[in-house]
């Protein structure tokens, strides 16, 4: 008796400890929750995340790019037939000025990572889109010429890409880079957002289609003068092709529950 009681018993822990390994292995639907910090080329991030299948993993983050900066040196494009007698003395035949490019920016994404293999393989595609401001870039810029001579205003701007930018009274040149504020995203990768164990390793590849670039000054956006040669300069490279932002991000995750 004392020995089928002593079965009864191994065989309930037997069980039991199978039904806890299951618990940890199967995802099931919104069963667990994980969280990631990760670091990348949207900057850094934090992200949750739930499994609906062993196929499927559903997740939103916050992303916080640091000012990284671009800046270029941009022809100044001096308009001579119009400039009085009396002013034509003071002014060069040729002159650039330097514009900075900044890019910080706060982004929030949602993302859905289909696994075809299942538990078996953490290789994943992923598809999804991020929302964030419409400015994607502040543009700023001095030039001494206009601060010493601000009636030459009227007749000199700054060439960004095919950009025409006014300076103020003080000689410097303000404006900002506008993308779409919705902007799809397709990548893949290897790792799980809710790993098998309590913590994980997740690396991920995509893009962001963020449609075409667009410079404002002053609240209002400016049209293109097709007249303007493209700049060779970082920062009118930037606006001219980059369309599609790459992404390339390395996540440390763990399993909440």
């Amino acid at each position: 008796m004392k020995s089928l009681r002593g079965m009864m018993l191994l065989a309930t822990i037997v069980v039991y400890t199978s039904l806890q390994a299951q618990k940890v292995e199967n995802f099931g639907v919104f069963r667990h929750i994980g969280a990631g910090v990760s670091v990348g080329t949207e900057g850094i991030g934090f992200n949750v995340a739930s499994p609906v299948t062993d196929y499927l993993e559903l997740g939103m983050g916050i992303n916080f790019m640091p000012g990284i900066k671009i800046k270029g040196d941009v022809d100044m494009d001096i308009n001579t037939s119009t400039i009085p007698p009396q002013l034509a003395g003071i002014v060069p035949s040729t002159s650039t000025v330097n514009i900075k490019g900044d890019l910080a920016r706060t982004t929030l994404d949602f993302k859905a990572s289909v696994y075809p293999f299942g538990t078996k393989n953490a290789l994943f595609v992923v598809a999804g889109f991020s929302f964030g401001g419409k400015k994607i870039a502040k543009l700023t810029g001095h030039s001494d010429l206009i601060q010493d001579h601000p009636e030459l205003r009227p007749y000199i701007v700054a060439n960004v890409d095919k950009y025409d930018l006014e300076f103020d009274e003080n000689g410097d040149v303000k404006g900002d880079v506008r993308v779409n504020a919705f902007r799809p995203y397709l990548g893949l990768g290897y790792g799980r957002q809710v790993p098998k164990h309590r913590v994980g390793f997740r690396v991920e590849m995509g893009c962001h289609f963020m449609g075409k670039m667009k410079v404002y000054q002053n609240g209002q956006e400016l049209d293109t003068n097709d007249l303007d040669t493209k700049g060779d300069d970082d920062v009118s490279k930037f606006i001219d092709k980059f369309r599609v932002y790459p992404v390339l991000k390395l996540t440390l995750t763990g399993r909440i529950f």
